[in-house]
């Protein structure tokens, strides 16, 4: 199968790295080291791909799992990046060597599904005293619940998502008399204010997929729909994608290139806005300069609505994990998902919590008090959504990151590229009915 190589967030990189090696059912398989540790506990291997304060953060709640329990031992190794991740989850599924769980991204589980390595949650999530509860999935997001299931099964939980949100340069909006832009067309007039001043009105990182997406959804509709329907020629996404394009070709906006992410040239002052995961908040902390004044807000609006996509990446169960394997991971992933916990990873990490309890509860909102930059990440939850997860799904993206990249670096028209993509997503989903 092929693979274009497109440098994007890395969650979805990686989901392009699975599909480009899978093939194939996996067969059985084993989780390493044995379903029993040393302590005489049901042992849970769990993969994840979390490192720095990430990684201090998850191993102390695993410390914690531990210690508030006799029955399961919880075993936590990181395995880098989401890229590498992925491959190694590859390579276990071949080698009948999977752990019990691990970190997956939504829209990574029809190609599990499709290779035989995932299992539906839904004999521990829906039955026994410790099943979800209605009480429980309600306060889980409702952009995020739209992926919990495929196919009428559970087969993730949430764990660690990012909204989308907008960044600007609070110096460029008080030098230049500007407002925080409420919707696209916002943009011109800050265009015409800003012209001739070398400071470019919008960045994206190398690829506008996801304000694609975003400004499509806005517009009325779906690239693609849960019912597999493209829509990459439809009037709403031809108006998204020639609202970017059009001023990508006439320089008001421009891709980072290079540079990969928008905040690499919006910290050294060269754009106003741009537009990342909320976890870039985190970033920016860490590289702008102190004498730098940056705020967040809202994605703009488009057409009279605004929304924006959701990366999710949330928790599975494989192939070969022990009936008490499965309760014992099942078990800790509630406890992952708990307000107490969610609230604590939040505040430590930068993420998002994805349940309501947690950003309702009176820590979390004394952080956002301290923290005011993330008001922004929490409030865009509430018209958020989540792609549509489909066999073929990291295929298309990858022909998405080409249309993207042909209207940037050959010039094409937007009307061009989506007519192309249009016919090669149509041929992706009939391959793989």
């Amino acid at each position: 199968m092929k693979l274009r190589r497109f440098v994007t967030v890395a969650a979805t990189l990686a989901a392009a790295v699975i599909l480009a090696g899978c093939s194939g059912g996996s067969g059985s398989s084993s989780t390493p080291g044995g379903g029993t540790s040393s302590s005489g506990r049901t042992k849970i291997t769990f993969w994840y791909r979390m490192n720095g304060v990430y990684e201090k953060a998850l191993k102390s709640y695993i410390t914690d799992f531990n210690k508030s329990q006799k029955q399961y031992e919880v075993v936590g190794t990181s395995q880098g990046s989401y890229d590498d991740l992925q491959k190694k989850l590859l390579a276990a599924a071949k080698s009948r060597t999977l752990p019990t769980m691990s970190q997956v991204t939504d829209i990574t589980v029809p190609e599990y599904i499709k290779n035989g390595f995932i299992l539906p949650l839904d004999n521990v999530a829906l039955k026994g005293s410790d099943k979800l509860t209605d009480k429980e999935l309600a306060d889980i997001y409702p952009g995020i619940r739209q992926n919990l299931k495929y196919q009428g099964k559970y087969y993730t939980m949430p764990f660690a998502t990012g909204t989308r949100i907008m960044f600007y340069n609070k110096d460029i909006l008080d030098k230049y008399k500007l407002s925080v832009p409420k919707n696209w067309e916002d943009f011109a007039a800050i265009s015409q204010k800003l012209k001739g001043t070398g400071i470019t009105t919008v960045g994206f990182n190398k690829s506008y997929d996801f304000e694609l997406e975003t400004l499509a959804y806005d517009a009325g509709n779906r690239l693609v729909t849960p019912q597999l329907k493209v829509n990459l020629t439809t009037p709403a996404t031809l108006a998204a994608g020639n609202a970017i394009v059009a001023m990508l070709h006439d320089k008001t906006a421009a891709s980072a290139g290079t540079d990969v992410y928008f905040n690499v040239p919006f910290v050294q002052g060269k754009m106003f806005a741009g537009f990342g995961s909320s976890a870039t908040i985190q970033q920016l902390k860490n590289t702008a300069p102190k004498t730098m004044h940056w705020g967040t807000a809202l994605m703009p609006g488009f057409q009279g609505k605004e929304s924006n996509v959701l990366g999710n990446n949330g928790l599975g169960l494989f192939k070969g994990a022990s009936a008490k394997q499965q309760q014992g991971a099942w078990q800790f992933m509630k406890y992952l998902m708990s307000s107490k916990v969610q609230a604590d990873w939040g505040e430590k990490t930068g993420y998002v919590p994805v349940v309501k309890s947690a950003v309702t509860s009176a820590s979390y909102q004394a952080f956002l008090k301290k923290n005011p930059e993330y008001q922004a990440a929490v409030d865009a939850y509430e018209n958020a959504f989540s792609s549509t997860p489909f066999v073929g799904y990291n295929e298309y993206r990858n022909d998405l990151y080409a249309a993207v990249d042909a209207t940037i670096s050959k010039g094409e028209s937007a009307k061009t590229a989506l007519t192309a993509l249009q016919k090669q997503t149509e041929q992706i989903i009939q391959d793989n009915k």
